[in-house]
Order: C-alpha cells, then sequence, then structure tokens
C-alpha cells in the first residue's frame, strides 16, 4: 500500500515535467526495441534469399494488425485507467484492466485461427507472391501462433505505462528482444532451419515477453490486475 501512495504522489502531485521526463525515457526505448525485432529478423533472413526477405516484410503487416488490435485494446483502457487511480477508484480501474486484458486474448486467438485456416489467401492478400509463399506461410505460421501474446503483451505494456510504471514495460520488451536476438542466431545459424527458425524464435520471444510482463502484475507491483 505504501508503494502504491508512493507512486500516486509522484504521478499526481509533481510538476508536469518531472514525470513525463522520466516516463519518456523508457517509453522511447520500448519503442526502439520492438523496431529491433523486425531488424533481427531482416537481417539473419536476408542471409537465406531475396524471397525469403520479401516474406518476412509481408508479414510485418500480419504483425502490425496484430499490434493495432492490441494497442486498440491498451490505449482505450489504459485512459481509462490513469483517471481512476488518479480518483482512487481502483476496482473500476481493475475492470478496464480485466477487459482489455482478456478482450485483447480472444481477439488475438480469434486472428490465429482465421488466419491459419486462411493462411494462403491471407498471404495473397497482404502481397504475396507465388515465389515468396512458402517463405511467408512458414513464417505467418508462428506470428500467428504467437498472436494472443502479441495483443495482450500491447495491452501490459500500455497499462503498465499509464500507471507510471514505463520502466517494467521497457524490462519485458527488451528481455523479449534479447531472446529473439538469440533465437534468430540459434535456429537459423546453428540448426540451419532458415525462416521457419527465424518465425519460432518470434514466437518464443513473444510469449516469454508476455509471460515476464503478466508477472509484475501476478507480483503485485501494479495496481491493475487481471480477473474474470
Amino acid at each position: 500500500m505504501a508503494q502504491y501512495e508512493s507512486q500516486y504522489e509522484r504521478m499526481i502531485k509533481q510538476p508536469i515535467p518531472s514525470p513525463i521526463l522520466t516516463l519518456a525515457l523508457p517509453t522511447t526505448i520500448s519503442m526502439l526495441v520492438t523496431n529491433i525485432y523486425n531488424m533481427a529478423d531482416t537481417y539473419f533472413v536476408s542471409t537465406v534469399g531475396t524471397s525469403a526477405t520479401g516474406a518476412v516484410g509481408i508479414v510485418f503487416g500480419l504483425m502490425a494488425i496484430l499490434q493495432a488490435f492490441g494497442f486498440m485494446f491498451g490505449h482505450g483502457a489504459g485512459a481509462n485507467i490513469s483517471r481512476r487511480l488518479g480518483a482512487k477508484r481502483v476496482e473500476e480501474a481493475r475492470i478496464f484492466a480485466s477487459t482489455s486484458f482478456f478482450g485483447s486474448l480472444f481477439f488475438g486467438a480469434l486472428i490465429a485461427v482465421l488466419g491459419l485456416i486462411f493462411l494462403n489467401p491471407l498471404m495473397y492478400l497482404m502481397g504475396s507472391t507465388s515465389t515468396i509463399l512458402p517463405y511467408a506461410r512458414a513464417y505467418a505460421f508462428f506470428i500467428l501462433i504467437a498472436a494472443p501474446a502479441m495483443t495482450s503483451s500491447c495491452v501490459m505494456n500500455n497499462i503498465l505505462r499509464y500507471e507510471g510504471q514505463a520502466s517494467l514495460a521497457m524490462i519485458g520488451l527488451t528481455f523479449g528482444s534479447i531472446i529473439n536476438i538469440f533465437g534468430d542466431y540459434l535456429f537459423m545459424r546453428i540448426f540451419h532451419m532458415g525462416v521457419t527458425g527465424a518465425g519460432l524464435s518470434t514466437a518464443l520471444s513473444q510469449y516469454i515477453s508476455a509471460f515476464i510482463l503478466y508477472s509484475m502484475y501476478h507480483k503485485g507491483k501494479t495496481q491493475s490486475c487481471f480477473k474474470w
């Protein structure tokens, strides 16, 4: 409780420039780390061939759609959560947090199921050609498997930021990025799995990142929590 009171005092009573500066740096780093995910995959996949590199570019569009759903729930809930916490209506804030979290999981799972069922048409819709399709399918399969983790991670990241805990959000994303780079090297350079290895690495890193973020809520480091 003392921790929450201290956070409340910091967010409510400090001059505005101070919390803006302390929140901006970890938020900026988190955004840069998100781009590193894409850069790492592109770098390692580029060694496979031109068609494989094109497949990664096509599937990035799918990842953007998943992130859009995550940000929709995350920003929508976050704005309401911050206002409720400012008014010390914590239980109402938790309702918004739970609704956005489980909503993002549902839509992430729905996109995954529909995407896997209609994988070929989806890849063509995203811009794939017949030569790129095998690589796009291999990479997109794992991205779709990781869809619930990607959408829910966006929600958990945004809620942490709206609570004033941007540094915790940065930790979750940074660990995921490091694991992704290591996984790309392991699966592609050591095990020679090609585009499949890049997709598997991304999926594993997304789930690990989501687990780290979820643990912060589970361990009580935030006022928000997720309840049915």
